[in-house]
């Protein structure tokens, strides 16, 4: 019997010393492996920095991580000149969704850049909750500003077809109360207008299509109208004449939809073909044309195509508002070098209006700057194209947000006049700055 267990202890014996190998073999080599991870070299935050920097070398260094780090840097170049959007603190690492993008090819605004002319503002919302599950970076509303006060509540409707940045849920800890806050993307004379509603009263948001760019008249809305019989409910008369909205009114409004593009040659051809004869050429130092479609001509719905053909490209875009004797400007690039449109109804012999487009380029020039200029006169009623021959600057400077492909930079208007009752002033878009 004992002689029978010797033959079993052996086997045994063989059998623990191999499972003991797999063992070290399997887990041990895993734990050896685990503490051998290289370093990663992550860029962090030298001191505590503030929403807004503009980010230098000197608020970066470098430190170790084990693993890799989504969206982050590993060597300050590649973050500086950037602008921080959201807070950061010391030795906190920096990510790429923290800060504005400086390479965004198309010179959109969903990744946090903010286009030359424009501006970035956070607003709360309040009353539209059941839209914020909705809202994306890059989905288009109107804005409503809501006043309560003497039991008199009233609403503006103060811009339309804005663009959302972000949005972010309501902070139950805030001590403005309950809230989302939501960063959109406005033109900067407009800025001022809604800090002013968020700040003064409650903002509405309504979701548009994103393929509907129609506007609507503004106009301020008095609840007591809303259960009148009026057809186009508005603030009573009474208010409408008083000293401060009489010094609203408008005269002879004209709303225009400004598009610069980046055409090609086919495309550049292809519009140059639909335009109208100028009114008169441009003289040979200014170099400028502002020519109008033909009459009947769907100049949007050509524009329209060339798009979807890829042959254009749209840069930036706006709605701006003009009324005799408050012209309204078009601005990009930044000094010294500027692209500035400035429009202006003016009366003409006979009661007609007239819309003035005037066009001008600033660029360095020797020692100093020099400035190309144009005056042309449209009807307040058409689309018409603003081309510029000088060749300095170029389109890359001024919108140096992106990677301008093709040859050519166009500026697509599309005007129309608005009209007005007598009773309701009509609001601000924008004015002379």
């Amino acid at each position: 019997m004992k002689r029978n267990m010797v033959p079993l202890l052996g086997i045994a014996f063989v059998v623990a010393i191999i499972s003991t190998g797999i063992f070290y073999g399997l887990f041990a080599g895993k734990l050896r492996s685990s503490s051998d991870i290289p370093g990663h070299a992550v860029v962090v935050a030298a001191r505590d920095l503030e929403r807004g920097t503009v980010i230098q070398s000197s608020d970066l260094r470098v430190s170790g991580s084990t693993g890799i780090l989504t969206g982050s840097f590993s060597k300050p170049e590649e973050a500086v000149g950037s602008v921080l959007m959201t807070p950061l603190k010391a030795g906190e690492p920096l990510l790429a969704e923290r800060i504005s993008s400086r390479g965004s090819p198309t010179g959109g605004s969903a990744n946090g850049m903010v286009p030359s002319g424009m501006r970035a503002v956070s607003i709360r919302i309040t009353g539209s909750d059941g839209l914020l599950s909705l809202l994306r970076p890059g989905s288009r509303v109107d804005l409503q500003a809501v006043s309560d006060r003497d039991n008199r509540v009233e609403l503006r409707n103060v811009l339309q077809n804005v663009e959302v940045l972000s949005v972010n849920p309501p902070d139950a800890n805030s001590n403005r109360g309950a809230g989302a806050i939501v960063t959109v993307l406005t033109h900067a004379q407009d800025a001022d207008i809604v800090a002013l509603s968020d700040a003064g009263g409650k903002i509405r948001v309504a979701l548009r299509n994103p393929f509907d760019e129609a506007t609507t008249t503004h106009r301020a809305l008095a609840l007591a109208s809303v259960f009148s019989n009026q057809s186009v409910p508005a603030l009573n008369t009474a208010a409408a004449n008083s000293a401060g909205a009489k010094s609203d009114a408008w005269e002879h409004p004209v709303q225009m939809h400004v598009q610069v593009l980046d055409v090609s040659d086919a495309a550049f051809a292809e519009l140059s073909s639909r335009l109208a004869s100028p009114a008169s050429a441009p003289s040979p130092d200014a170099l400028w044309r502002v020519d109008a479609f033909r009459t009947g001509e769907d100049a949007a719905k050509l524009i329209q195509s060339l798009r979807e053909k890829q042959e254009l490209e749209v840069v930036s875009t706006g709605r701006l508002m003009a009324g005799v004797g408050r012209p309204i400007s078009y601005r990009a690039g930044s000094a010294p070098y500027q692209l500035r449109v400035q429009f202006a109804p003016e009366l003409v012999p006979g009661g007609a209006v007239s819309l003035r487009v005037k066009p001008e380029i600033t660029a360095p020039s020797g020692a100093g700057v020099a400035t190309s200029k144009y005056d042309a006169g449209v009807p307040p009623d058409s689309s018409f194209l603003v081309e510029s021959g000088a060749k300095d600057p170029e389109p890359g400077k001024l919108f140096p947000e992106r990677s301008w492909k093709q040859r050519h930079m166009v500026i697509f208007v599309s005007a129309f006049s608005i009209q007005q009752s007598s009773a309701v002033a009509v609001a601000r878009t924008g004015r002379e700055h």
